[in-house]
């Protein structure tokens, strides 16, 4: 035993309940600090030694362990005589007589100091790593905000110019312009992504969507690009195929958008389909989707690198496509959520097929999206809209937006003004920003919604995150609409809330 307690440092002592005597061995003292000759009593040096915060938590352990009313197992601080603070780890058994009253108590010490002072900076790295992650969540965010907001008005400007009569060169430069202000919107998104799936904030709904509408959101989204390439799209669902399923619409739509896009980007000639079927999936149904091109195709090492992060399958796939690499990986961590399996085969040359497996219960209600789009701006000729936004540039945009609606339209630049214009005139419907000066789009929609709750306030915003959204939600706003904003979302949007 004793070599043992030599080998742990682990001191030994014993209480003697009727002496109140304490007996200490050799490592006790080692373990304190103290020299035997300077020794007063050992009672009296434990209790010398123990840090005056700790003190009483120890004593009141020890009395209850002798009481019988606790067990003495604790841990406690002492100073040493050279003014060392350590960390004590303390047990013991109470010793009892025939009668079952207390007669001594046998316990030992050892010194936990470098676990103790481990595990605080342990506790520190995490909570500063919880910290950074905050602070990156945060910025990614502030920064979306801020990248939005003048996107709102280079994309917008750019949808009323679509409309204009322009001659073919002009009507290219502006195709061009379209294309890569929406590829950098694209960007903004995948980083964004990219952050909370690596944070692990990324929430999956699951919700009734129509499988059809998946389909034919995603070709909508591609016509123009397949035009202008002069490939052949073709989109093919299986007669056994069910419609309704429960998920996350945004994120499947994610899932097949991305995969096809890619496949219509390294596609210059020949076609690019998709086959829908439902299959078993570890015994559960599942969708799954087969996107086929007759693109460029890649070798085995290049099939590997397009599983990672930040990777194309070389570098001169970059500069010539473009990308950040992010979409592929993003997609990739989505199947892994939804429980499902991607598989790949492509040969260099000769194109690429993709099967995704995602296994998602059926849905006995077909629940079509609330963000209809609409190519045409519906007659408001009869309805007031308010528009609270403090950026000029943004007034003049949303101002030719809904000039085709011939609604009468008011601008104020912060909430209060919005708050003013409620009470002294009869308004249909609301666009309210979030981030104004003097009060806030929050604010404003709670004191409005306070004054007449009838009135359809929609936030207007460059906030695009989910937690954000259904916050904005949760305050009792009507609707969500973000910036950059789509025309053909905001016209649909107008159709839901006039009709």
């Amino acid at each position: 035993m004793q070599l043992a307690n030599d080998s742990a440092g682990i001191g030994v002592w014993e209480l003697d309940l009727n002496s109140n005597e304490l007996i200490w061995d050799e490592w006790m003292y080692k373990l304190y600090g103290i020299k035997t000759d300077k020794f007063l009593g050992a009672y009296q040096a434990w209790e010398n030694s123990v840090h005056p915060e700790d003190i009483e938590d120890a004593k009141v352990k020890l009395e209850a362990a002798i009481n019988g009313t606790g067990i003495y197992d604790t841990e406690f601080r002492i100073i040493r005589p050279d003014g060392e603070i350590r960390t004590m780890k303390a047990s013991a058994e109470v010793v009892r007589d025939d009668t079952g009253a207390p007669i001594s108590v046998i316990g030992v010490n050892y010194d936990i100091t470098e676990k103790v002072n481990t595990l605080a900076t342990l506790i520190q790295a995490k909570k500063e790593a919880e910290n950074s992650a905050k602070a990156k969540s945060a910025f990614l965010a502030n920064m979306s905000h801020e990248i939005r907001t003048p996107m709102n008005a280079i994309l917008g400007g750019l949808q009323l110019l679509k409309n204009a009569d322009l001659d073919l060169e002009l009507k290219n430069t502006l195709n061009n312009a379209s294309f890569s202000a929406q590829s950098l919107l694209t960007i903004i998104n995948d980083i964004l992504d990219y952050s909370k799936i690596e944070s692990n904030k990324l929430e999956l709904e699951e919700a009734p969507f129509s499988l059809q509408e998946i389909l034919d959101s995603v070709q909508y989204d591609l016509d123009s690009e397949v035009s202008n390439k002069g490939i052949d799209f073709s989109v093919s669902t299986d007669n056994t195929c069910a419609d309704s399923w429960l998920g996350d619409l945004v994120r499947v739509k994610q899932i097949l958008l991305n995969l096809a896009s890619n496949a219509v980007k390294f596609t210059s000639e020949g076609s690019v389909q998709i086959k829908v079927t439902e299959q078993i999936y570890n015994n559960q149904e599942a969708i799954q989707f087969e996107v086929i091109d007759s693109g460029i195709g890649m070798n085995s090492d290049a099939q590997q690198r397009i599983f990672e992060r930040f990777s194309q399958a070389d570098t001169s796939t970059t500069r010539k496509y473009g990308g950040t690499g992010l979409g592929m990986s993003i997609t990739i961590s989505l199947i892994k959520l939804m429980g499902g399996e991607i598989k790949l085969s492509s040969e260099l040359n000769k194109g690429t097929e993709i099967k995704v497996t995602l296994p998602l219960k059926h849905s006995k209600i077909t629940t079509k999206h609330t963000k209809e789009k609409s190519l045409t701006a519906p007659k408001l000729a009869k309805f007031n809209i308010l528009i609270a936004e403090d950026n000029r540039i943004n007034q003049a945009l949303i101002k030719s937006f809904l000039k085709p609606t011939t609604a009468d339209l008011t601008f104020v630049e912060n909430g209060q003004q919005a708050v003013d214009a409620v009470k002294q005139k009869k308004y249909d419907l609301i666009f309210m920003d979030i981030h104004m000066p003097e009060m806030d789009g929050i604010e404003a929609q709670i004191l409005i919604n306070e004054f007449d709750s009838r009135i359809p306030v929609i936030a207007l915003t460059a906030n695009v995150m989910k937690e954000d959204i259904e916050y904005y939600l949760s305050q009792g706003f009507t609707a969500h609409i973000g910036k950059p904003i789509d025309i053909n979302n905001l016209y649909g949007l107008l159709h839901q809330f006039t009709s």
